[in-house]
């Protein structure tokens, strides 16, 4: 579902104009037009892991989640790990620009919608985002989840609970592992505040989270959730690595 000139109600409007913030040109919202279109996936995507399914596919799901069911009812990303995307990811998590959150956030809630449709809006209840240890948090300065879901809370009129998940655990660097070893070693680093129980229990729950790789984390989360007694639990990233 490209974005018509008609129908965008998310993206942020720039004072006189200004360039775009992936090719640079100019532009009279964050992102141009040209790079707006790039945005837009063609393929289908997997309804449990958003991974690209083969074309043509009358396939809701790829074969892994229909030989193991995930825990998530559904996934949906907005944008796959790939150039020129990724660059500007980088750019978003490592080089202290949380406010590319404001472009990208718009992104993910169009993906929400098309995804979704003809369901009339997201079919969940409350947003909560994947958290970052203190330790992190004070490294980056800034949880790039947290920018993401807060924005795309107010774009989508959800609530949001930004301080419902602890991160009590930091695991080993997950980029070299593969899918059962980042599982094993991501459990038990997530807990719901106690507070935050009866915000979820019986709803319908989403967690935004900037990349998913394996879904190692969101799957984690999504297991701690239900635990709690959510009723259902989506993952809605930005990009599908």
């Amino acid at each position: 579902m490209p974005f018509q000139a008609a129908s965008r109600p998310f993206l942020e409007r720039v004072q006189l104009g200004g360039p775009c913030v992936l090719c640079r040109q100019w532009s009279r919202t964050r992102l141009c037009d040209a790079c707006l279109n790039l945005s837009v996936g063609t393929h289908p995507r997997c309804l449990r892991c958003a991974m690209p399914l083969a074309k043509p596919s009358t396939a809701e799901c790829c074969p892994a989640c229909l030989r193991e069911a995930p825990p998530l009812s559904r996934c949906v990303a907005a944008l796959d790990y790939a150039p020129p995307w990724d660059g500007l990811f980088q750019r978003f998590k490592f080089h202290q620009s949380p406010e590319l959150a404001s472009a990208l956030a718009p992104l993910l809630a169009h993906a929400v919608q098309h995804a979704l449709h003809p369901t009339p809006g997201p079919s969940v209840d409350v947003l909560l985002s994947v958290p970052l240890s203190s330790r992190g948090l004070a490294t980056r300065g800034y949880n790039q989840s947290h920018e993401l879901a807060r924005r795309l809370a107010n774009l989508l009129a959800l609530a949001y609970e930004p301080q419902a998940l602890l991160r009590i655990r930091e695991p080993s660097q997950q980029a070299r592992l593969n899918k059962s070893a980042r599982s094993t070693n991501v459990r038990g680093s997530f807990v719901l505040e106690p507070h935050a129980r009866p915000l979820v229990k019986d709803r319908r729950v989403a967690v935004v989270d900037d990349v998913m790789t394996t879904g190692a984390t969101v799957h984690e989360l999504a297991r701690v959730l239900r635990q709690a007694g959510a009723l259902d639990v989506q993952a809605w990233v930005l990009m599908r690595a």
